[in-house]
């Protein structure tokens, strides 16, 4: 069955997207693997410091009926980006 919608898959869509795929993978195959671990982790880092630190507290927490530390949404994106986090340090 998984061969099957694998199969399905790859006839639909990959007409579609290997002319756009194909060529960031040609560019992305010279880089080594522990540049492509640091730019991972650093997306997940900069997109913590823009919300924790660079947008404006009132747009982050818009319409939060509760003005608790727990229902700050600041607080929740470093929380839920740090295990993503620690899974690239992990595994680089």
């Amino acid at each position: 069955m998984e061969a099957m919608i694998e199969s399905l898959f790859k006839r639909l869509f990959y007409p579609l997207l290997a002319p756009i795929f194909h060529p960031i993978n040609d560019f992305l195959n010279w880089l080594p693997n522990s540049l492509a671990g640091i730019c991972g982790v650093g997306l997940f880092l900069s997109t913590m410091i823009w919300v924790c630190l660079l947008l404006n507290k009132d747009y982050v927490n818009r319409g939060r009926p509760y003005k608790s530390i727990w229902t700050d949404l600041r607080l929740w994106t470093i929380i839920s980006m740090t295990p993503h986090v620690l899974v690239y340090f992990y595994f680089r």
